[in-house]
């Protein structure tokens, strides 16, 4: 099926385009493939040629000869380029080279005229050049035979140095008697016998360094003998050996001491943390009391405003102590003193108590007598402040309509 489709297409196609008739060219000029090479190109006879009619490859084929002549087009470009370039560089080159003979020329020219002076300079700088090697070489044996000098000046003064720390040693190592008695000053860092300059040429000075000698103490030595020292160094040996042992019984004591501090202070910490637990507790106890005073001052005030201004200042109060001060006054005796109601109360009960006892010897028939009396004379006295009462309201009155009376009378506006 496919094959039939595509040969349909191609029918299709070939119908579609339109080619122009073929006609016999009878003109003989006309040139082929064959005219070219006869020997390459030539017809294979009994083989028939393979009729192409394909638009497909057709417009392929004009596709390439297009391209192909735009890339001969191309490259025939670029080799008329490098041409260019390759006529230009050329021309660069022959400036170049004639340039170059014209200054290797003037070259020779300056090396033919200064040839003379600059041998004469060759050989003063080959003498000169002996020279420096030679005072070279002088150099470095004087500054060998230099070092050698400073290394034998520095080993004597070392030695000397040596000998002068031994000297001292001898000297501290001797009795403090004897050091008092000769009293030598030894101190070999600042005994310097010759001090070593920079400056090779500086000329040293012999009777300098023969004064810093003979400023040096005598040689005085308390040990005669090396027995002597032996024996010293001997007792010195003993000695610390005692002093090691003793220091020994101090490190016991030292540590018995330290264990007895340890504990003093575990048992001190332990006082303390005591003494601060109980004034945590009395802290405590400072702050509850502080807050129960707090409450208690609270409940005072509360008292003090209700009850005692009550028990103090009230009209009640006041009634019943004048009532005592009326009783005492009348009973014992007027209140010069100021005494207060329950002084008052207190001597009206004693009084009481004697009047009863002095009641408790009388007759009852002339006691309730008395008492009958003595209620009557109540009721007549309290009729009379009765009265007495009455009278002051109706005074009261009469004195207010008085004023009244007395007072001018206001003229009433009319509201007109």
């Amino acid at each position: 099926m496919e094959k039939k489709l595509v040969k349909n297409c191609n029918k299709k196609v070939l119908s579609s385009v339109k080619l122009p008739p073929i006609t016999k060219n009878n003109d003989r000029d006309v040139r082929t493939i064959l005219d070219v090479d006869s020997q390459y190109f030539s017809l294979v006879e009994g083989r028939p040629i393979k009729i192409n009619k394909s638009i497909s490859k057709y417009k392929q084929n004009i596709r390439e000869i297009a391209l192909k002549r735009t890339l001969r087009g191309f490259i025939t470009d670029e080799i008329l380029r490098i041409n260019r370039e390759i006529e230009t560089e050329r021309k660069i080159y022959f400036t170049v080279s004639k340039h170059f003979d014209e200054y290797q020329h003037s070259f020779d020219k300056f090396l033919a005229y200064d040839n003379n002076k600059t041998i004469a300079i060759m050989k003063k700088s080959d003498n000169l050049a002996k020279e420096l090697t030679s005072e070279t070489e002088e150099h470095k044996q004087a500054n060998f035979e230099l070092a050698t000098i400073k290394s034998k000046l520095q080993y004597i003064n070392e030695t000397l140095q040596i000998l002068l720390s031994f000297q001292n040693f001898l000297y501290k190592a001797a009795p403090i008697l004897w050091q008092d008695k000769y009293n030598v000053n030894l101190n070999p860092e600042h005994f310097e016998i010759l001090s070593m300059d920079s400056d090779i040429f500086i000329k040293i000075d012999i009777n300098i360094i023969q004064e810093r000698l003979n400023k040096l103490p005598p040689p005085r030595l308390y040990f005669e003998t090396p027995v002597q020292l032996l024996v010293v160094f001997d007792l010195l040996e003993k000695q610390n050996l005692n002093y090691l042992l003793v220091t020994e019984e101090l490190n016991m004591e030292k540590n018995k001491f330290l264990k007895s501090l340890g504990l003093l202070k575990r048992l001190l910490g332990q006082e303390l943390e005591y003494i601060k637990e109980k004034i945590r507790k009395i802290e405590e106890i400072i702050a509850w009391n502080e807050h129960r005073e707090i409450e208690l001052k609270d409940v005072f005030f509360r008292i003090l405003e209700d009850k005692i201004q009550y028990l103090v200042s009230s009209e009640t109060v006041l009634q019943i102590f004048n009532n005592v001060e009326f009783t005492y006054e009348h009973v014992i005796a007027t209140n010069d003193a100021n005494l207060s109601s329950l002084d008052m109360t207190l001597s009206l009960e004693r009084e009481y108590d004697n009047l009863m006892l002095d009641l408790s010897a009388f007759d009852l028939d002339v006691i309730k007598s008395i008492e009958r009396e003595t209620y009557e004379n109540e009721a007549k006295e309290i009729k009379q402040a009765e009265d007495a009462s009455k009278i002051l309201k109706d005074i009261h009155k009469l004195s207010k309509r008085l004023t009244s009376s007395f007072e001018p009378i206001r003229k009433r506006s009319n509201d007109s």
